[in-house]
């Protein structure tokens, strides 16, 4: 699965922030820090590589709201949602960002979770992660990440002088050290399942501290990840798909691996030149093939085999062989089983060793896989699986000779 680098903002871009680099797989941290200021993201760059970005931003900066609806939420009530909502904030509606969560009920009535923050201080934040080269894939408040807890419990934790609150699944707060009192007054004086240690507490809180969970608040967040689909990059904010991730590392690598299956296909159709009956079908393939691996080039048909030759010679030559070579054992995969979505590849060149984070319909799916692969002489070693809504994911390991 792919390591994850979480950096939590402050409110300003002077204020530090916070950082973590964690393994879903291993379930550890394998690195952790602060940056004095936003300033100083550009020492983030380097641990973003090949990394899922997400970024934290601080509770008291995103409000989240459950709005009830006249009926089932829809297109139409979207976008009548920001005038729904002018009676309930001080502060002009085009102003705010406006994010959608899930639809729900409220007893009887329907409903639509969403959150709330100020568009341009949201925006600054994103330009700024553009800037540094980080390509944030997932925004979320810091505090919807603690654990979810019983009805009449609410769930904390300390960070940065902050207690930071979760009482059910749409509902959280940060608070000074010198507002828990009346804060926790306003709340009903819930059971607080603490994940730090609570000195600061008044007396007479009821207490359950979670020694057994005590972690980085960073860590503990990474490890709620899975648990919340909310993601605040969405609508003119969204980012391109996951998949897009590996194909900025790989892009380069990609487009040589584009050219060699184009190319061996070509070079079978131009085979079949013996039967006559077929010799135009070829022609054209052969010309489409060449140019959809080589946009922009000039083809010329009677010259296309030696151009072809040229384009393999050059790639059998390059640093990437080892890794077009495994890629290429992919193609019968992809053929074959229609409901396989890789997610990320991560190739060892030293090891000649493909890893591939993938997204299948179920366990069986992967199996499948494997089997197609060890077929073509690979030697491949499955990695763990995991459901993850109505999909399973997990991670295949393709080595070919060192």
């Amino acid at each position: 699965m792919t390591e994850i680098l979480l950096i939590r903002t402050g409110q300003t871009q002077q204020e530090r922030l916070n950082w973590l680099v964690y393994s879903p797989q291993e379930q550890e941290i394998i690195a952790s820090g602060e940056l004095s200021s936003a300033g100083n993201l550009n020492e983030l760059s380097e641990k973003a590589a090949n990394r899922e970005v997400v970024v934290l931003l601080p509770s008291d900066q995103v409000q989240l709201k459950t709005v009830t609806l006249p009926t089932k939420w829809n297109r139409k009530l979207e976008q009548a949602l920001p005038y729904m909502l002018e009676e309930d904030i001080a502060c002009d509606v085009d102003d705010l960002y406006i994010a959608i969560g899930e639809a729900t009920m409220v007893g009887e009535q329907h409903a639509i979770q969403v959150a709330m923050t100020d568009r341009e201080w949201f925006e600054q934040w994103l330009a700024l992660f553009v800037e540094h080269e980080l390509p944030v894939y997932k925004i979320l408040p810091d505090a919807l990440l603690l654990p979810s807890v019983g009805e009449g419990e609410a769930s904390a934790i300390e960070l940065n002088q902050q207690w930071l609150f979760k009482q059910g699944a749409w509902h959280i707060s940060a608070v000074e050290l010198s507002w828990l009192s009346g804060y926790l007054t306003a709340l009903g004086n819930p059971e607080v399942k603490h994940f730090s240690p609570a000195e600061d507490f008044p007396e007479g809180t009821n207490l359950q501290a979670q020694t057994s969970q005590y972690d980085l608040p960073l860590a503990l967040f990474a490890k709620q990840l899975n648990n919340v689909k909310f993601n605040l990059r969405q609508g003119v904010y969204q980012l391109k798909k996951k998949s897009a991730l590996w194909w900025g590392y790989w892009k380069g690598a990609a487009i040589f691996t584009a050219v060699a299956l184009g190319s061996t296909l070509v070079i079978k159709a131009i085979e079949l030149q013996q039967l006559n009956s077929q010799v135009d079908i070829v022609k054209n393939q052969v010309v489409e093939r060449y140019q959809a691996a080589f946009p922009g080039s000039k083809v010329h048909p009677n010259l296309i085999k030696n151009q072809i030759k040229g384009a393999l010679d050059r790639i059998e030559g390059s640093d990437e062989s080892g890794f077009l070579e495994l890629t290429t054992n992919l193609v019968d995969v992809f053929s074959q089983v229609n409901e396989f979505t890789p997610e990320t590849l991560r190739y060892d060149k030293r090891r000649n060793e493909l890893r591939i984070r993938a997204r299948a319909k179920d366990f069986q799916t992967f199996g499948k896989v494997k089997t197609i692969l060890e077929k073509q002489g690979l030697t491949v070693e499955q990695g763990s699986l995991n459901n993850d809504g109505d999909f399973v994911v997990g991670e295949i390991k393709l080595r070919g000779a060192a």
